[in-house]
């Protein structure tokens, strides 16, 4: 041994007996030794069992290495190995720093599953509160309206068609767009990118509102397809597209950072301010002219307006709130202002596919709206005031209320899209599929039951919301159907955002592209055969194409597919199937024998007891099968962790 290999083994030795610094703590090389027995103690323990059987496996795997390297290291050293306190040290801090990687890697499943569930949770009660309440208001709203609801609603729906079109085109595709490329930025560690990123998204919500909001109202009379009085409809809608893109922005940004709870209020308080200015400006119509239901139609589109600008203080609190978060501290980096085009152009190139997507079911409305009545006026004699009627019950009525269903695949795709991004970036195919597989599994727990609960109690749901009439029987059969739609529908938006986050853009566009083209070629021949049926028979068959290409591409590319979750999926219908029998027949029974004549107050009361039966059933059913666990967590338990979780990050 040379004199310098001597002297270093010494300082070695002198630099142990003074202490080893580990996460921010000097210990001796006692305290050491004793620390990384503990945690290598911990190797050993149980993991909490919210994972699926597939990303177990791997689990199980590093259990067994870890295992044996830590048997492999407590082995006696043979007498000629001689082996110095300072390498002995060495081997135990590789050990535990091998031990804390693998247990960091057995986590993160877990705290992607309380993720997922936790923002599903908080888009998911933001949108279907929101939802609940833009049905709501139809119930005193049509019931001013009296004779001319069905009108009323008609044309509501054809404004709103559109403006829903151009909205989607102003707004939709930027929050999911900002969303997965913040996370992108933040997988980096990019904090200059994510600032700048932030700050360009709010100047480019600023003159798309501009521009849109002008254009819709300069081309009201040409979007009119030749009905007078949608085009005061429009005009009023304006405004609130000029506001739209830029409130858009501020929700991509928080969605970004995985604060979907601000999304979640912003827009029930959206809903609120929207319904009540709606409400007492018809009573102020009315009362002045009962017969002005145009006026009242044109106040209730305007309240569009009102709702975003409420919607837009909750924001501003958000960011102030949040401010830290949003706009991380960062060095400040010469010339990168200069880069505004270049982060613009990747915003838009981000987003245009998300904002055909994200205007997928109003492009399908789109296509009902402007050939249905001229399909109709071909090959029947039917008055324009029949024809507004027809088009009432298969589109503008069902469409309100399928769109609560709706609400949730849409909720849990964007809560997937940061967390599928992030792991996109950073190159984990096993990350990818076992949240892949979890969103699939989470999407059919919820759908399935929703679509055929809303089936089973779709006779007074209907009644309730809308006017008992002579059409009424066949509004209820246009909303079953409607209902089984809906399941197709809610997949697509699923799949299309979930894609699109894995940057398959391609492949999104192409099915939907097959869908829209197969919509409009049977459009004509299932119109004449079946009328207003028909319409939602061509939507169906159309989209169902969609769905399965998507399925197919994600087997074939990814290993995710509905079979990967086919005993959940099995369970998950057969409980939905017997739920929806079970509110069925509750409904059946009391309209039969307690409440034979229809009235509000009946029918309100059959369609809650029906919900709640089926709500009881669904949950005993998903408790045996274990259902509840996968979606959860244990036995329920494990969801009181995911609010607390949420506490933590609002600190």
């Amino acid at each position: 041994m040379t004199r310098k290999d001597s002297s270093t083994k010494k300082a070695h030795r002198s630099s142990w007996k003074k202490g080893v610094k580990v996460n921010g703590a000097i210990l001796t090389e006692s305290e050491l030794i004793e620390q990384l027995d503990a945690d290598l103690k911990q190797i050993g323990k149980p993991q909490p069992a919210m994972l699926d059987q597939k990303a177990e496996q791997p689990i199980k795997k590093m259990k067994s290495k870890n295992l044996f390297s830590k048997g492999k290291r407590r082995q006696p050293q043979p007498a000629s190995a001689k082996v110095s306190d300072h390498e002995l040290l060495e081997g135990a801090v590789q050990a535990a720093s091998d031990a804390a990687t693998d247990e960091q890697k057995l986590n993160q499943a877990q705290t992607d599953n309380q993720t997922l569930v936790k923002g599903s949770i908080w888009l998911s009660a933001g949108n279907i509160i929101s939802r609940l309440l833009g049905a709501a208001f139809i119930l005193p709203w049509l019931a001013m309206l009296g004779v001319n609801a069905n009108r009323s609603n008609a044309l509501f729906s054809q404004g709103y068609t559109i403006y829903g079109i151009l909205l989607a085109v102003a707004t939709f595709g930027f929050p999911s767009a900002i969303s997965k490329v913040l996370a992108q930025l933040m997988a980096k560690k990019d904090w200059i990118e994510t600032r700048r990123l932030t700050r360009q998204s709010l100047w480019v919500g600023v003159i798309l509102g501009l521009v849109f909001g002008l254009l819709l109202y300069v081309g009201a009379p040409f979007l009119s397809n030749g009905n007078p009085n949608v085009i005061p409809v429009l005009h009023s809608l304006a405004p609130a597209v000029l506001i739209f893109p830029l409130m858009s922005m501020m929700r991509g940004v928080f969605q970004g950072h995985q604060l979907m709870h601000i999304s979640a209020i912003s827009d029930i308080v959206e809903q609120i301010a929207r319904i009540v200015y709606l409400l007492v400006m018809t009573i102020v119509v009315l009362n002045l002219n009962p017969n002005n239901w145009v006026g009242a139609v044109v106040q209730a589109t305007f309240a569009a307006f009102i709702g975003a600008l409420f919607s837009m203080v909750v924001l501003l609190w958000g960011w102030i709130k949040y401010r830290a978060t949003i706009m991380p501290p960062a060095p400040k980096s010469k010339g990168s202002e200069n880069k505004i085009l270049s982060m613009v152009g990747h915003i838009l190139r981000e987003s245009w596919p998300f904002v055909v997507i994200g205007s997928a079911t109003n492009l399908f409305l789109f296509v009902d709206q402007y050939t249905f009545f001229n399909i109709m006026r071909t090959f029947f004699n039917y008055s324009s005031d029949q024809l507004q009627i027809d088009f009432a019950l298969f589109s503008a009525n069902p469409n309100k209320l399928i769109m609560i269903v709706i609400s949730f695949a849409i909720s849990i795709a964007t809560t997937a899209l940061p967390l599928l991004s992030g792991s996109k970036e950073g190159q984990e195919p096993g990350v990818i599929q076992r949240q892949l597989d979890q969103v699939l599994r989470l999407s059919t727990l919820v759908l399935l039951p929703s679509a055929l609960g809303m089936f089973a109690v779709a006779d007074p749901l209907y009644k309730l919301f809308y006017t008992i009439d002579e059409t009424s029987q066949a509004g209820i059969y246009l909303l079953q159907f409607s209902t089984i739609m809906t399941i197709v529908f809610s997949f697509f938006m699923l799949l299309s955002l979930v894609l699109q986050a894995l940057s398959e853009t391609k492949i999104v566009m192409y099915a939907f592209g097959l869908g829209l083209v197969i919509k409009i070629i049977l459009q004509l021949p299932l119109v004449y055969a079946f009328q207003g049926l028909g319409a939602l028979l061509a939507s169906t068959i159309g989209m169902g194409i969609s769905v399965a290409w998507m399925l197919i591409y994600l087997q074939k590319h990814y290993q995710v597919g509905l079979t990967n979750i086919s005993a959940d999926l099995g369970h998950s219908f057969w409980s939905s199937v017997v739920m929806a029998v079970v509110a069925y027949l509750s409904i059946w029974v009391m309209q039969t024998y307690i409440f034979v004549v229809d009235t509000k107050l009946h029918v309100a009361l059959e369609t809650g007891v029906g919900v709640i039966v089926g709500a009881v059933v669904l949950v005993l059913l998903y408790a045996h099968y274990g259902l509840a666990d996968n979606l959860l967590g244990s036995r329920f338990a494990k969801f009181i962790p995911v609010k607390k979780a949420k506490v933590k990050i609002k600190d």
